[in-house]
């Protein structure tokens, strides 16, 4: 009689520190290395595009802060992750709904983040926006979803979960991933006051992606809400600029419950994450005797 392996889920504390494979420690200064390359070439390049070609179309403007220094970024990111020995834990985890205890109440923060975009497509005045502009507008808005969740939720989330658990990892990558938002914004002179409202909501933003992320154990799956938000902003505002980015419109009172839903579901996820971090080290306090002991009888 023969019996079936078993598997049994990634630990929710930190991941092994590196792989066989590596080429690249992973450590939280080589991730952070990789995101200041990100934002040094998407946001200080696409405004140094802003004021090397000056132009007064809204459309020329975005597709050189754009369709210039994105696609450079990426590619320098797609290319790390695969040499680095990194790639298929840069876009893929064991989600939170496949290891006990099995979450899967985080499945709703995707299906919620789709609301407002979704809602935002019956707002926007498809009549002034010929076929040219809403490819431009996607394509572009589909280069920032990749890049930057490449970066942040990818690399730099590799980087520290190596080392650090789900609760870290989730406030380090959110908070820079709002910092690194502030770049275009201070090169224009925006008030001091408007940039931390930015960052806090952006912020937000990058702990949505990352909770997302974790609920699916898929990357694809925040780039794709992210530029899918992106673009709807652009769609529905007549400011691309890179000085001004997109306007905000005012949500509608659905968008509005579903913001409301989204706050108290990161809490839990919060919640959640402090929990799975204390379990996890009593996993490994746990293993330290038990490996303790296993080497004292071999001696």
């Amino acid at each position: 009689m023969t019996t079936e392996p078993t598997t049994t889920p990634e630990p929710a504390g930190p991941a092994p520190a590196g792989r066989a494979g590596d080429r690249v420690p992973r450590n939280f200064w080589v991730g952070l290395a990789a995101a200041a390359v990100y934002v040094l070439l998407a946001a200080g390049l696409g405004n140094l595009m802003d004021v090397l070609v000056p132009t007064a179309s809204p459309e020329v403007e975005f597709a050189l802060s754009h369709l210039v220094p994105l696609p450079i970024g990426i590619a320098l990111g797609l290319w790390f992750a695969r040499w680095s020995g990194w790639w298929s834990d840069v876009w893929a985890q064991t989600p939170v709904t496949a290891e006990p205890p099995r979450r899967r109440w985080m499945l709703a923060i995707p299906v919620l983040l789709l609301v407002g975009p979704v809602l935002g497509l019956f707002d926007v005045p498809w009549s002034e926006r010929s076929v040219g502009i809403v490819l431009l507008l996607a394509l572009g808005c589909l280069l920032v979803g990749l890049g930057e969740e490449l970066f942040y939720r990818g690399i730099l989330r590799v980087s520290l979960r190596a080392h650090h658990g789900e609760l870290v990892t989730l406030l380090v990558t959110s908070v820079l991933f709002g910092l690194s938002h502030t770049v275009g914004s201070m090169f224009h002179g925006v008030p001091a006051g408007s940039i931390a409202f930015q960052v806090a909501v952006t912020s937000f933003d990058g702990a949505l992606y990352y909770a997302a992320f974790r609920a699916t154990g898929r990357l694809w799956v925040p780039v794709l809400i992210h530029a899918l938000t992106d673009c709807t902003l652009y769609l529905q505002s007549d400011e691309w600029g890179a000085a001004t980015g997109h306007a905000v419109p005012d949500p509608g009172p659905v968008a509005i419950g579903a913001q409301f839903v989204l706050w108290g579901l990161m809490v839990a996820v919060v919640v959640s994450f402090v929990l799975e971090d204390a379990r996890a080290r009593r996993r490994r306090r746990g293993a330290a005797p038990e490996q303790g002991s296993t080497m004292a009888s071999d001696a």
